[in-house]
Parts: structure tokens; C-alpha cells; sequence
């Protein structure tokens, strides 16, 4: 029996070891990331006034910078494209463990699939891999059912096979992250058909999914409970106004939310040159959707900017 224990301790011995060399992958994995937004999260240094999140319409539509410099407030984007509801809950709840809250919240949601089965906007699994060393990062991947427990001891549990891959990740013109975080684009996609469709007049309630209704409402409650601003933003597509989305969102938002639909009559919106694709705005027309933004901001219930409460130093 007392073999029997000393090969056992001999194995665990060796397994610890082991464990520990491959700890270096994790250690190495942030550094080659060009996109560090979510681990300045993560170590606390996303103190800012004004927190954006969305998907590429947030990313692409919303510029972070000229909100700051118009408003004289500290702004960032932390919109990821492909990401969903769920992610964007993440973010914040990870934004207010580890920083100061925000005093405003602005949502960029996808019109209509924000709450429906889309393959083109998921949780951004491939953002929280890079990052397995810190411990809130790995529990989350628990909590998804991505990860074991043993995740929370052992560092091969942890490990996937993207961290075995050192070369620094590579970077496309469409993937350019402004300073603020935003990732404008100045040029239109190639090879794109633009149709001024109109959209169903109905919206699928049916068919949204329930965990993405609750993500939502968690991040509604997140900054109601931290006296958080929130305006939900609805940016141009090149197509009719999506009306009955609106109205669902209308019912689903709290109401202490700021619901802001881009201005219907600004015939910019409808001059194809202003946009990259049929879905997203390009440069110029961001300046212009982002200028029509920071008139709601000043409006706000916070009071951000020169008309309102002493704006921080950006």
C-alpha cells in the first residue's frame, strides 16, 4: 500500500510539473493579441465616462473620440464585431468588477437580430481564450459550460489549442482599432449590391431567444442599480426604417433607458456613398450618425459634456 501512495505522489508530483511548464502559453497568449480592450478591462484600466458596446455597428458606426472631443468626457468603444447580447452583458459586468462605472452606457443593437438565431453575431468565445490566466476569464468559461472545474487548479485544463500558436495574431484593414476603440472604416466593400429593401413589417417575437431577452434585461440592471445612463442606439441600415423592431425594443427597454433611433428624415442615410456595406456606415457617415448621437448625450439624464455637469479630463 505504501508503494502504491508513493507512485501516486510520484505521478501528482510529475503532473504538477508538467502542469506548470505549459503556464508559459498562458502567460504569452495576451501579448500577441493586436485587440487588448478586453484585458485593459480585465487589470482595471478602463476607467471612462462613456462606455460603448455593441456589435460592428457599434464598432463601425459610433467614434468613440469625437464624442470625447466634443464633449469633453473620457470615451471608449468596446463594440466587437460578431459579438451578441450576451457578450455585450459580459463586458460590463466585467467593466464594473474591475474599473469605475461608467456615467453612461451606449448600446448598439443589431436591427432585428438582436434577440433572434443569427450565426453572424455570437459570444466571442475566441476573445476570452488569449486571456485564460486571469481567473475571472476562466471562471466565466466554467459558468458557459466551455471549461471544467478542474480549470480553476490545473493549467493544461485551461490551455486551448489556439495558445499553442506564438505568432502575434494578424491584422486586415477592416480590423483597425482607433486609440478610442472604434474601428471606422474610410473606404466601400468591394463587390456589394446596394438595395434600399424595405423590412417585414412584423417582428418575430416568437423566436427570440430567451437567454438573450435575459442578457438585456441583466444589463439593464446592472446600470440601473449603479445609476448608469442607458441609451440604446438604433444606426442606419440602408434600407426603410425597421419600425417593428423598434417597437419591440420599445417594449423591452426599461424605463429609465433612452431609446435613440437615427434621425429617419436625413436623407444622408439614404445615399449609399455613406455607407461600407448595406449594414454598416462608412467614415463619413459615422461623423455624421456620431454627431447626431452627441446631441442625445447632452440631453442626458447625467449630464455629460459643457452643458451639463464638469466633464473629466479625457
Amino acid at each position: 500500500m505504501r508503494g502504491f501512495l508513493l507512485k501516486i505522489a510520484a505521478f501528482a508530483m510529475v503532473l504538477f510539473l508538467v502542469d506548470k511548464v505549459f503556464y508559459i502559453f498562458l502567460v504569452v497568449a495576451p501579448g500577441l493579441q493586436y485587440d487588448d480592450r478586453l484585458e485593459r478591462v480585465v487589470n482595471g484600466k478602463m476607467d471612462k465616462d462613456l462606455i460603448i458596446l455593441g456589435s460592428s455597428r457599434g464598432a463601425r458606426n459610433i467614434i468613440a473620440s469625437q464624442i470625447q472631443d466634443s464633449l469633453g468626457i473620457s470615451a471608449f468603444n468596446l463594440s466587437y464585431p460578431g459579438s451578441d447580447i450576451e457578450f455585450h452583458e459580459f463586458l460590463l459586468r466585467s467593466l464594473l468588477k474591475f474599473n469605475k462605472a461608467p456615467q453612461v452606457v451606449v448600446l448598439a443593437v443589431d436591427d432585428r437580430a438582436e434577440l433572434l438565431q443569427d450565426p453572424s453575431i455570437v459570444f466571442r468565445l475566441d476573445r476570452l481564450y488569449p486571456l485564460m490566466k486571469y481567473a475571472h476569464i476562466t471562471e466565466e468559461m466554467i459558468q458557459r459550460g466551455e471549461k471544467n472545474a478542474l480549470s480553476r487548479f490545473l493549467v493544461l485544463a485551461r490551455i486551448n489549442r489556439s495558445n499553442f500558436d506564438v505568432r502575434r495574431t494578424s491584422v486586415t484593414e477592416v480590423d483597425t482599432i482607433m486609440a478610442c476603440g472604434s474601428m471606422p472604416i474610410s473606404f466601400q466593400r468591394e463587390g456589394r449590391t446596394f438595395r434600399h429593401d424595405r423590412p417585414d413589417v412584423t417582428y418575430p417575437v416568437a423566436d427570440e431567444l430567451p437567454h438573450k431577452v435575459k442578457a438585456l434585461h441583466d444589463l439593464q440592471e446592472a446600470c440601473a442599480s449603479r445609476n448608469i445612463e442607458l441609451i440604446v442606439v438604433i444606426s442606419p441600415n440602408f434600407h426603410a426604417h425597421d419600425r417593428a423592431f423598434q417597437q419591440r425594443m420599445e417594449q423591452l427597454l426599461h424605463a429609465d433607458a433612452v431609446l435613440h433611433v437615427y434621425d429617419t428624415s436625413n436623407t444622408i442615410y439614404s445615399d449609399r456613398r455613406y455607407y461600407y456595406d448595406e449594414s454598416h456606415l462608412q467614415k463619413k457617415g459615422a461623423e455624421v450618425f456620431t454627431n447626431e448621437l452627441i446631441t442625445t448625450l447632452r440631453a442626458s439624464r447625467n449630464a455629460l459634456g459643457p452643458t451639463g455637469a464638469t466633464p473629466s479630463a479625457p
